[in-house]
């Protein structure tokens, strides 16, 4: 059985009705599952867009080595921004987003979760436990 708040986020893509506060803690709750898996992967990968109106191509949702803070550096996913000075530079966790960029993020999520896969198939961890899952949750967004 798949977990609920993967089930909970499939529905609400493509905007449907949802309480930001489930929204969020949903994210929290899948930010947490995929600190594990890239961190047992180790694959980067630069996904989807989400700036808003003014500046859509400015941040993007990346999975990398995140500088976190100056203590905490991990693998995870970030918002980032996607600025050629600044590389990859982690803006906010999933579920910190604003509220206006809450539902692009919660939309991206099926590209995020395909680019991903195609990105660790091609990599050294392809035959890892965790690729398996990562294309788990793929499909289930595919869907």
């Amino acid at each position: 059985m798949e977990s609920p708040h993967l089930i909970f986020l499939k529905s609400a893509v493509n905007n449907k009705p949802a309480p930001s506060e489930q929204l969020r803690d949903a994210l929290h709750r899948l930010d947490h599952m995929l600190t594990d898996l890239t961190n047992d992967l180790r694959v980067t990968y630069a996904g989807p867009y989400v700036g808003l109106n003014h500046t859509p191509r400015q941040h993007q949702i990346c999975v990398a080595e995140q500088q976190w803070s100056l203590q905490e550096r991990g693998w995870g996913v970030a918002i980032c921004t996607s600025h050629p000075v600044h590389g990859w530079r982690a803006e906010w966790r999933l579920a910190a987003v604003s509220r206006e960029r809450l539902p692009l993020v919660v939309n991206a999520l099926p590209a995020l979760f395909a680019g991903y896969a195609a990105a660790v198939d091609v990599s050294p961890a392809a035959s890892r436990p965790s690729t398996r899952r990562i294309h788990e949750i793929a499909e289930l967004f595919a869907h």
